[in-house]
């Protein structure tokens, strides 16, 4: 029987990539950073393991009578660039046959150009965003990898995952009760959204598939959903009228030559594999030393606190300002892919969850 390693099976994706493929009676190991991430899974009767995404000789125990891994990891730049080396060497050692990576349609922005397919060079310049180009190096990373070693990579860019427990769920559904979510452009955008057990299923596919080697795969819902159309089933459960969502004008978004080099700093992967490497108890030591903030004197309380107001961010006004649905017809060809979750199916599933989670009172 196939055994699948998941790294990163605390996170959203790889936390159901352990469910689904569990319930399909394949031996899952899920493989997270923290012992306490671990409890779920007990639970479930499967046996996993503690790694550091940056320790190559963690992840190789951990890797150990795997067949397939999948890379399930988010976090920022550095953690992205520097987590897929030691992933592919410790499978590389241990004899896994195949690693399925978990990349993004970010690599061609969060709004892709029409046209664009699989075979579309990404996107390099993306000022502000230093993670989707750390998608598109740990990408190219693997392929490297790929042409010197025997473990076969498959990669997978999907847009907007959403389902329970995601952020995009929980949000939103946060964002319209406190009334500061928004539309561009009346929402008129696409949103390419794909339900979490679809993508799931995509990787399923992906386990045997005899031509996926060394390729990447948009998957997504069947249906075209604009942002109107995936805020509509969740305002309606919340009881908000879709007419008092406001319609703002994307503002003008800069970013200057000493924020980016403070970004490429912090988010590199030798400072990001240095404060993986430090254990809890030191993060809280050295927060203890550094000076704290002299917290500002409040100002009289007022008889009415004004509502919040929504705040537009860069990602948001580019994602909804999308006029391109990404097209799957590469997944099916090669994986045999169909959505197994309707649209409408999928927004219902994670609306129950928002009810047993008291989020939509």
């Amino acid at each position: 029987m196939v055994t699948i390693g998941v790294v990163g099976a605390s996170g959203f994706v790889g936390n159901r990539a352990v469910e689904m493929l569990h319930d399909a009676g394949l031996l899952v190991r899920p493989i997270v950073r923290r012992a306490e991430n671990l409890q779920p899974f007990a639970q479930m009767g499967l046996t996993g393991y503690v790694a550091n995404a940056f320790d190559q000789a963690a992840l190789a125990k951990a890797f150990v009578g795997c067949d397939i891994v999948i890379h399930s990891v988010l976090g920022s730049a550095g953690l992205i660039r520097g987590s897929v080396a030691p992933a592919y060497r410790a499978a590389q050692k241990t004899g896994v046959r195949r690693l399925l990576y978990l990349s993004s349609m970010i690599v061609h922005t969060s709004a892709p150009a029409p046209g664009t397919t699989e075979a579309t060079p990404p996107i390099e310049h993306q000022p502000g965003f230093p993670t989707h180009i750390a998608k598109i190096d740990a990408e190219r990373q693997l392929l490297k990898l790929r042409q010197k070693g025997p473990v076969e990579v498959v990669i997978f860019r999907p847009g907007i995952v959403f389902g329970p427990r995601s952020r995009w769920v929980a949000d939103l559904a946060a964002q319209l009760k406190q009334g500061t979510a928004y539309f561009i452009n009346e929402g008129k955008g696409i949103c390419n959204t794909v339900y979490v057990d679809n993508l799931i299923h995509a990787m399923k596919l992906a386990i045997d598939a005899p031509g996926a080697d060394g390729e990447a795969f948009f998957v997504g819902d069947r249906e075209q959903v604009t942002w109107f159309d995936f805020y509509r089933p969740f305002a309606e459960a919340l009881g908000v009228d879709l007419a008092d969502i406001p319609n703002l004008r994307a503002p003008v978004f800069t970013h200057t030559r000493k924020q980016q080099l403070i970004s490429s700093i912090r988010e590199s992967a030798l400072v990001q594999k240095a404060l993986a490497s430090l254990s809890g108890d030191l993060k809280s030591a050295i927060k203890g030393v550094l000076p704290k903030r002299q917290a500002p004197i409040p100002e009289p309380a007022l008889t009415e606190v004004p509502p919040p107001e929504p705040v537009v961010t860069e990602m948001m006004a580019i994602l909804q300002q999308s006029q391109y649905k990404l097209p799957f017809e590469k997944a099916e060809r090669l994986l045999g892919y169909q959505p197994i979750v309707s649209f409408h199916e999928g927004c219902q599933r994670s609306i129950d969850w928002l009810a047993q989670q008291n989020k939509l009172g």
